[in-house]
């Protein structure tokens, strides 16, 4: 009986005394990583997708600010389903029309969009302002057949 005793206080007592390993302090080791994404340009589109952890770039062939938002609204590839990405945003293959007035970019769509979730909205605004020559600090406006969104910039 007193050894069952002794067997039961065993595992708390070494949870006290914590194995013999000290407490420390945060250790600071600097600022978080950042990684600029392959440019927009002749050689590809930066295309934003949903992955685990929020909004993440995706790099495909063609340059052209229209090409890019009907390749977002086409949806992740297979291949990046299959690495975690999904989008918030509507399959859409009606007509399409964007317009750059300076800072500011406007996409027409023939559908509603008040109904899309804040992260669809991102994937636009970041795929439109990453596609366009030039400074990427626009505003991008998206405007369907039930109001418009925006105007709004992309935070990277």
């Amino acid at each position: 009986m007193r050894g069952a005793r002794a067997a039961l206080l065993l595992p708390a007592l070494l949870l006290l005394a914590g194995c013999g390993i000290r407490s420390t302090d945060v250790v600071e080791v600097g600022d978080p990583a950042f990684a600029h994404v392959v440019p927009s340009g002749p050689d590809g589109t930066t295309l934003y997708f949903k992955g685990p952890n929020g909004l993440l770039p995706v790099v495909r062939a063609g340059a052209a600010p229209g090409n890019a938002v009907m390749l977002l609204l086409s949806g992740p590839t297979e291949a990046e389903t299959d690495a975690g990405l999904t989008t918030e945003l509507p399959h859409y293959y009606g007509v399409m029309a964007l317009s750059r007035d300076g800072d500011s970019v406007r996409i027409r769509l023939e559908r509603a969009v008040l109904d899309f979730p804040e992260i669809a909205r991102q994937q636009l605004v970041c795929t439109v302002a990453h596609a366009m020559p030039g400074d990427r600090r626009v505003t991008v406006t998206v405007n369907g057949s039930d109001g418009q969104l925006g105007p709004a910039t992309c935070p990277f």
